[in-house]
């Protein structure tokens, strides 16, 4: 599962949401958000799609989930 994936479901389970209420207003089905938020064994991180509509949903910039020195590295590496 990716760091990203790992970030969001913290967060989305630190404020509570509910993921039928997710699923249903963001067209993602409950079963892939199942997976990628809350199953160990599964280990599915979220497609690009998906944490695109989750963070409309959620009204936060999806930069917010990604590991600084991730974002750091990346960008040295493109200089």
């Amino acid at each position: 599962m990716s760091y990203i994936t790992k970030n969001i479901s913290r967060y989305i389970k630190n404020k509570g949401f509910n993921l039928s209420k997710i699923s249903r207003e963001t067209d993602i089905p409950y079963s892939a958000l199942q997976a990628s938020l809350y199953s160990n064994e599964r280990n599915r991180s979220l497609r690009d799609d998906e944490l695109v509509k989750l963070c409309i949903f959620l009204n936060v910039d999806p930069r917010q989930f990604a590991d600084k020195d991730e974002l750091e590295s990346g960008a040295q590496k493109r200089r």
